[in-house]
């Protein structure tokens, strides 16, 4: 290769978020950041299809099934020394849930597709018809009078289970078994149709199938006299040869020029990319943060090292926790990760990119919401493990307030809904009124910063006072009715609560 320099420079949300997972791969430490600028010598494409997954599989490794399969040797490992001491109807329960995994993961279709690639004369698919789950005794009592025979029975699936395990763990297993887990589970929440994901490729190695592709694409694009050259790239400017490379391959974003000419200026196609930007759009799956079906970016659009500090913050705090709600959290703990460090966010907005659905949504978080995220982060803490069921549903209290704050919405409707939950069905509402107290308190401050009525410095005191009062209400009540009848007078203020007539909640 040659030493060619290389500039880009932030661009929109999607741009920035493929710049920045393309640094990722290729290691900060191999480009110049100036500002909004990243500059990169031309060799670090060398063998960029293996830096692509390896940074790819690295991040993700403890999400991917092949995980789930080869770790379950450490267990063996645990029962084994203890001589199946330990081991009880829990146990062979967990052990059962474990082979029907294994057994369905091992014939998907992007497994079986991996075995072809791998350097193995082991038939996995043989090994897998050996493999069946063990009959569970009702009780643990049933348990331990045969515990004898079960173990031994256990002994004997786990040799079977450890031939899976070798077979996916071993160097050409962790190669390509892997990289399919990401290409499933990752690389096509952000594009699809071409390359290993175009059903019609020829190309079995998904590593020779991308070199090819993009990076190959890329090098002799760079490499190529341009002088001639009488199309520009839509998103560099750079001079192309032709108009091939459109950017239908990204998910919710682009089009097929051949069937939807209709999309564009007078029937005639512009929007066309070069293969270096082409490239660097596949790089797309490093910058967002995917849990899942779910992904999240900030699209901290001024400085590039804001837009990687940020944004592999929040990838470390959703991965490091394994929570899949945990998206917004992360957000928030990126945001203020200290006083200090939140207060060069609380002067510019800041965009926020989802990824659900299969379709991205769009926020503008506004400095003086992010300055209210900083300032009640106690409150919202306490926030993250309530929620409530409503219809056969799990709503957390802590991301239902986060996506109102994202929207620049008032509280007043989750509140008024926690509190109807609560009293007609309390057993499916896991929060307390020091929680509705927290979401008071926050709302005020929503409810000031867009445009309600002034308040002073003491208008922290009026959740504190309505707690006051509304306990001096009970106390009375109490007294005064033999029966219990506070939920109805709870219903009836409530409902005059949100219908705002103060004659309807007067009790006597």
């Amino acid at each position: 290769m040659s030493d060619e320099t290389l500039q880009f420079t932030l661009g929109d949300w999607q741009w920035n978020a493929a710049l920045t997972g393309f640094i990722n791969i290729i290691g900060e430490e191999n480009v110049t950041i100036v500002n909004d600028t990243v500059k990169f010598e031309e060799d670090v494409l060398e063998g960029f299809e293996e830096k692509y997954f390896e940074y790819l599989i690295r991040t993700y490794k403890k999400t991917l099934s092949w995980s789930r399969i080869v770790t379950f040797k450490d267990k063996i490992f645990a029962y084994e020394e203890n001589d199946f001491d330990n081991f009880d109807l829990l146990s062979l329960k967990g052990l059962n849930t474990y082979i029907k995994d294994v057994k369905y993961f091992i014939e998907s279709a992007s497994y079986k597709a991996a075995y072809s690639l791998m350097d193995s004369e082991v038939d996995i698919l043989s090994i897998k018809k050996e493999l069946e789950k063990i009959k569970e005794p009702k009780t643990q009592v049933e348990f331990d009078k045969g515990k004898s025979d079960i173990v031994n029975t256990v002994k004997q699936v786990i040799g079977i289970l450890r031939q899976v395990i070798d077979y996916c763990d071993c160097p050409s297993g962790r190669r390509y078994i892997r990289a399919k887990n990401v290409i499933y589970s990752v690389i096509k929440n952000a594009w699809n149709g071409v390359c290993f994901l175009n059903p019609q490729t020829k190309e079995k190695d998904v590593y020779t199938d991308y070199k090819t592709e993009f990076v190959d694409a890329a090098v002799n694009y760079i490499k190529s006299d341009k002088g001639k050259y009488r199309f520009q790239c839509f998103t560099c400017d750079g001079p192309m040869k032709n108009m091939n490379n459109s950017m239908g391959f990204l998910n919710g974003t682009g089009f097929d020029v051949n069937k939807k000419s209709s999309h564009v200026w007078n029937f005639e196609n512009d929007v066309a990319l070069c293969p270096v930007c082409k490239l660097i759009y596949s790089c797309l799956p490093a910058g967002m943060t995917y849990v899942g079906a779910q992904g999240l970016y900030v699209n901290a659009n001024i400085d590039l090292h804001d837009a990687l500090k940020i944004n592999n913050k929040i990838k470390t705090e959703i991965l490091q926790s394994g929570e899949s709600h945990s998206a917004y959290y992360a957000l928030v703990r990126a945001l203020h990760e200290n006083e200090t460090k939140a207060t060069k966010y609380q002067f510019v907005d800041v965009q926020v990119i989802r990824y659900e659905n299969a379709k991205y949504r769009f926020n503008i978080l506004s400095r003086r919401m992010l300055k209210l995220i900083v300032e009640h982060e106690k409150r919202l803490n306490s926030l993250i493990k309530s929620s409530f069921i409503e219809n056969k549903l799990t709503f957390r209290v802590f991301d239902e307030v986060i996506d109102r704050i994202f929207n620049s919405q008032n509280l007043f409707t989750l509140i008024h809904k926690m509190l109807h939950y609560k009293l007609s069905n309390p057993l499916k509402c896991y929060f307390n009124g020091t929680h509705v107290r927290h979401l008071l308190t926050i709302n005020q401050d929503i409810y000031q910063s867009l445009g309600g009525m002034d308040m002073d410095k003491e208008y922290y005191y009026i959740v504190k006072n309505a707690k006051n009062a509304g306990e001096s209400l009970r106390v009375k009540y109490f007294v005064k009715n033999a029966n219990n009848k506070l939920p109805g007078i709870c219903y009836r203020l409530l409902n005059a609560l949100k219908t705002s007539n103060s004659g309807n909640g007067r009790c006597t």
